[in-house]
């Protein structure tokens, strides 16, 4: 501070009585001069002469200071050899003392003398000048994150189970009348959606990484949830279709693969709006995760030393990402609203073969509701990393889940109390059941 004081008092000094060197500071200043002497008011960064005339007078600053003689080369760096260092502790008596702890020179970081380390002499760490903060990125706690794996990985490998169950048991009656084909579909999806689970609770704690599961996570819920949701819903339409229309009961050719491609349909139309989402937002640069202040952790001080601690997460969050969220999920709960229509419209129909109204209302309802909650979770929790992630989890678990127990495990139920899938049309009432020749050749043609 005193240096750059005399420094300055000695160039406004010599501007006052050299008054050619003041006509260069005007000119190099390009400011036109005003017949008298450079006022230091008039200083800009780009004028050459005056920060020339500074440093000359820098260079020649010599005084006698605290810590020593007070001089500068040519570059402005202070000539000093060595610096004493003193500490103020307390002695064996408790007294407070002045005691040598070591040599600082410019050339060279602290030499510690009499003994003296690092840890001695700042046994709490070196201290900050200022309050520090220390910024903390929070993620999913570890337990939720363990929980969620363990159950999706049983949930992964109960979807591959049940696909295999579908594939070895596909020529018996019972499995046979579910349509096996599309089975594949629902157990596809299901495996989808649990690993949509997964790759939520991963400790996401740097912007990249949080941005890939951010939009990885949507990715992998529209095209499981597609798939296995949407092929629930084109059986039950035609369930309702078949049943809803007695006359062309006989002529109904509704085949697996017709359903296949209107569940394929759904997924190109996801495919389709995740595309465009990606591009728009990619080229806006908007096509990443944001941090902001963790809502279920305040700002805390801790130690001595005063530090305070601010906690952090990373947030899919962004008015595009608020509005085809909204586009997005507001599609599923569509799709969601017709699977009422048709589990209502169906819930007298009592042929197991072409999925127990029971067991298809229950999926339907229940994933209705996990699918309320869910979106609520998205748009009320998403600064609450714990509450968000559990309860949006949670959901898909539940809703996956059931709905491969109401699917697969009910069939494996039904195909061990009858193997031969002899009471197939036992709960059918008369005017329901199919008129044909024999039952084969009936549901064949009403199953495709």
């Amino acid at each position: 501070m005193w240096t750059l004081a005399l420094a300055l008092n000695n160039t406004i000094t010599e501007f006052e009585t050299n008054i050619s060197l003041s006509d260069l500071a005007y000119e190099a200043g390009n400011m036109p001069n005003r017949n008298e002497t450079f006022r230091m008011e008039n200083f800009t960064y780009q004028n050459d002469v005056v920060m020339e005339t500074m440093f000359k007078h820098l260079e020649d600053t010599d005084f006698l200071g605290v810590s020593g003689d007070v001089t500068f080369n040519e570059v402005g760096i202070r000539r000093v050899t060595q610096y004493l260092i003193l500490q103020f502790r307390k002695n064996s008596s408790k007294r407070i003392v002045n005691e040598e702890i070591g040599v600082w020179s410019t050339n060279a970081s602290l030499v510690y003398t009499k003994n003296s380390t690092e840890e001695t002499t700042w046994p709490f760490g070196i201290p900050y000048d200022g309050v520090s903060v220390v910024i903390v990125i929070n993620t999913v706690h570890a337990s939720l994150t363990s929980i969620m794996i363990i159950f999706s990985t049983v949930g992964i490998l109960f979807s591959v189970a049940c696909l295999v169950f579908n594939f070895y048991f596909r020529n018996q009656t019972l499995i046979r009348l579910s349509s096996p084909n599309l089975n594949y579909l629902i157990g596809s999806g299901a495996i989808l959606l649990y690993l949509a689970i997964i790759v939520t609770v991963l400790p996401a704690d740097t912007a990249v990484f949080s941005s890939v599961v951010c939009n990885l996570r949507v990715w992998l819920t529209g095209f499981g949830y597609s798939l296995c949701y949407g092929t629930i819903l084109v059986k039950m339409w035609r369930v309702y279709y078949i049943f809803s229309n007695p006359s062309t009961l006989k002529k109904a050719n509704l085949h697996d693969w017709m359903l296949a491609i209107m569940v394929l349909c759904f997924v190109i139309l996801d495919l389709v709006m995740l595309v465009i989402f990606s591009l728009v937002e990619g080229l806006r640069g908007n096509l990443r995760a944001e941090r902001v202040l963790d809502k279920e952790a305040s700002s805390t001080t801790t130690g001595e030393q005063g530090r305070i601690k601010e906690f952090y997460v990373y947030v899919c969050d962004s008015l595009a990402w608020d509005i085809f969220l909204g586009i997005f999920y507001g599609y599923k709960a569509f799709l969601q609203i017709c699977g009422l229509f048709l589990a209502f419209a169906t819930r007298k129909v009592k042929v197991k073969g072409l999925d127990d109204a029971k067991w298809i209302a229950g999926t339907i309802y229940i994933t209705s509701i996990v699918l309320a909650i869910t979106i609520l979770a998205l748009y009320t929790l998403n600064d609450f990393v714990n509450r968000h992630t559990a309860v949006f989890t949670g959901g898909l678990l539940i809703g996956t889940t059931f709905i491969m127990a109401f699917v697969f495990a009910s069939k494996m139920y039904a195909l061990y109390k009858d193997p031969e899938g002899k009471s197939v049309f036992d709960r059918t009432r008369p005017s329901d059941r199919p008129q044909a020749s024999n039952p084969s050749d009936g549901v064949e043609r009403v199953v495709g």
